[in-house]
């Protein structure tokens, strides 16, 4: 299968069988952000002409080759691509392998990192995924929560997207102090995030909403908080959602939809993360007249 396409800051080549995909953010309305994760079978050849960021995860590779300029880069082990805008890049590869992807168009990194692309100080580089641990973790978030039909929306991706800029940058940008937000614009966010916790939520709207960028605001939200965005807005909704149970007048699935979550099954993975309880366990305890006993 030959294919030619431009997407999210890049331009590709690609001759080789895609096995299955696994999932694609096509339709998510994200902004500037695409994702893919497939099955890509055992022989092809791919070359990029990079205008964004592109973030590569290859799993369980048995053969394959990355080239640079003059350099080869080889592995058949777990392996991150970061191509900095302006890469160009070709590669080959023999054994059927799975393949996660994150593209940041350009717009998107200057709204993220406050710079121009070509100046986050992110370079081109090929590594064992054992040395950056973390590029997998954040990646297959993304995967799990795509696959599970979005139920975080953009916040989640964004929230990746900028963490591995911040991760990868060596611009006195991406190393200059971590700022904190005054108290007017905390007090701001958290009620912003209080009064519209049952609606979907995103950077860009509390960045905005804060008169902040979106780079200013997920560092100096961890700062101040001592949580990320994401992290802060979840707990809320558990919180929140473990209230209504509480009270007893509210079914599990109305506490669900009124704390901002897509149904009852991504609350209850959300309440066994962050509390170590499942929903029904505080109901069956909130009848009882106590509270159920939590690790959080």
């Amino acid at each position: 299968m030959k294919l030619e396409f431009r997407d999210f800051g890049g331009d590709i080549s690609f001759d080789g069988e895609i096995k299955t995909v696994l999932c694609d953010s096509t339709g998510n309305g994200w902004r500037g952000l695409y994702f893919t994760d497939m099955i890509l079978g055992a022989n092809g050849r791919v070359s990029i002409e990079q205008r964004g960021l592109h973030f590569g995860l290859s799993l369980r590779p048995r053969d394959q080759i990355f080239r640079h300029g003059t350099q080869d880069h080889c592995f058949n082990e777990d392996n991150i691509a970061v191509l900095q805008p302006g890469a160009s890049v070709s590669g080959t590869w023999m054994g059927e392998f799975r393949n996660l992807n994150l593209k940041i168009a350009p717009e998107t990194i200057e709204r993220m990192a406050e710079v121009a692309p070509n100046r986050t100080g992110i370079e081109t580089q090929f590594i064992s995924a054992r040395s950056q641990a973390a590029v997998e973790y954040l990646l297959r978030a993304v995967s799990v929560d795509l696959q599970g039909g979005c139920p975080h929306g953009a916040l989640l991706v964004e929230s990746v997207a900028a963490t591995l800029i911040r991760l990868f940058s060596t611009s006195e940008s991406g190393r200059r102090s971590v700022p904190r937000l005054r108290s007017s614009e905390a007090a701001l966010l958290r009620d912003l995030i209080a009064s519209r916790l049952s609606e979907p939520l995103n950077l860009s709207h509390l960045a905005e909403a804060a008169g902040l960028s979106v780079g200013h605001l997920v560092r100096a939200f961890k700062a101040s908080f001592g949580v990320t965005p994401y992290q802060y807005i979840l707990r809320a909704r558990v919180l929140y959602a473990r209230e209504l149970i509480e009270t007893g007048r509210v079914s599990l699935t109305d506490a669900a939809n009124q704390a901002g979550f897509t149904d009852l099954s991504q609350m209850s993975k959300t309440f066994r993360k962050i509390l170590n309880l499942t929903p029904s366990a505080v109901a069956r305890q909130a009848r009882k007249g106590g509270r159920a006993l939590t690790d959080a």
